[in-house]
């Protein structure tokens, strides 16, 4: 049985922060999106990084910051705030949702510039089993702004996901993990609103160093 405040490690999709001053690459994919985050600065309470991500189809690609910062530790129950500040940019219309009518925005057919901001923001759980392994779950909110270049227009993205994944530590370095989440869609543009499904599926490895 693991001691009331274990350290533990804790992959970027979980509550529990790594070690202060731990490092690590973390690269995973699946749909709908290929993505890699170094957190790279490490406190008890604060873990910050670099995120990266592309999007197959539509076509997109984010960068952005990437923050946890921990609310919660008691026992095996890790709970952290996820903060993920973004810009995007996307050759046919930028989406993450499927809808089921496209009033002219979302995915194109036809190449169209868009461009826009965006910010994640959501709750992080991790409930450690063991001392190598650990279920996660989330609730994220990755809202997205959209302005498309030519017709100049916008449109606004709202998924509500609820995530469950489960971690473990290969070795002293070295987690795999895997998660599968889905929720509903909102979109906006102008007095226009759809409302669709998204969800995905991801495989990935962190590093620590």
């Amino acid at each position: 049985m693991l001691p009331a405040g274990a350290a533990q490690a804790g992959s970027v999709q979980g509550g529990s922060l790594n070690a202060p001053g731990e490092k690590s690459h973390n690269i995973a994919a699946g749909f709908p999106e290929i993505w890699y985050v170094w957190e790279g600065y490490t406190k008890e309470k604060f873990a910050l990084g670099a995120r990266v991500g592309l999007q197959v189809w539509p076509l997109s690609i984010s960068i952005g910051l990437n923050a946890r910062i921990s609310l919660r530790e008691e026992g095996r129950v890790a709970v952290a705030l996820l903060v993920v500040p973004s810009f995007n940019v996307a050759g046919f219309g930028g989406t993450r949702a499927t809808y089921v009518s496209n009033f002219g925005f979302g995915r194109s057919r036809t190449f169209r510039a868009s461009l826009g901001p965006g910010v994640n923001v959501g709750l992080l759980a991790s409930i450690d089993v063991s001392p190598v392994f650990a279920l996660n779950f989330s609730l994220e909110n990755p809202v997205a702004v959209w302005v498309w270049t030519a017709p100049a227009a916008w449109w606004i993205e709202w998924p509500i996901l609820l995530t469950a994944g489960a971690e473990y530590e290969v070795g002293y370095s070295t987690s795999l993990y895997g998660r599968l989440g889905a929720g509903p869609a909102i979109a906006f543009a102008g007095r226009s609103q759809l409302l669709g499904v998204a969800w995905h599926a991801y495989f990935g490895v962190q590093i620590r160093y």
